[in-house]
């Protein structure tokens, strides 16, 4: 009886640490090209689904997978999985949030100019959200994408990058 008691207490505390916010959804952006800023040559458009939770402090993690194709030519130039890590903060039904998006996957080296068929992708962005509904948020955001091989001896040479703008669609708990 008393392990059973001490079963129930432990399922208790656990059940009291357990934080309903996050959610998941899709996004859609669009690489902007600002000349100092955008060493890729190409107007890209990236699409692809997320989901993450955020703890009790604000901290986000979670998922995200994507592609990536060219507006001009519309051809695939990637596809990537990965991580989602950030911070966020909450007013009533607005939310603003700096988050990490990076991953590995596939590269077009015939779209963006990185040797081999593999290659990741990082992206800092930050982002505001207004959720008028407790389950429903639509988001706006703006950074930095980049795109890279896994050579080691040129990783730095390599890298692609450009200013991104996009919008997000989150189902959930705001």
């Amino acid at each position: 009886m008393r392990r059973f008691l001490v079963a129930i207490a432990l399922v208790t505390l656990v059940g009291l640490t357990a934080f309903a916010y996050g959610g998941g959804g899709v996004f859609s952006s669009e690489q902007v090209v600002i000349e100092p800023y955008n060493n890729i040559g190409l107007q890209l458009e990236t699409h692809g689904g997320y989901g993450y939770g955020v703890d009790r402090r604000g901290i986000r993690t979670g998922g995200f997978g994507m592609v990536v194709y060219s507006d001009d030519q519309h051809e695939l130039a990637g596809a990537f999985g990965g991580f989602i890590t950030g911070a966020q903060q909450r007013i009533g039904p607005f939310t603003a949030s700096i988050n990490l998006w990076s991953g590995v996957g596939y590269i077009n080296p015939a779209m963006i100019d990185i040797p081999g068929y593999a290659g990741f992708i990082a992206e800092a962005n930050a982002e505001v959200g207004f959720a008028p509904l407790p389950w429903f948020q639509l988001s706006l955001y703006a950074g930095m994408q980049a795109f890279g091989g896994f050579d080691i001896a040129d990783i730095l040479t390599q890298v692609r990058y450009s200013p991104v703008i996009g919008s997000r669609v989150t189902w959930g708990g705001f």
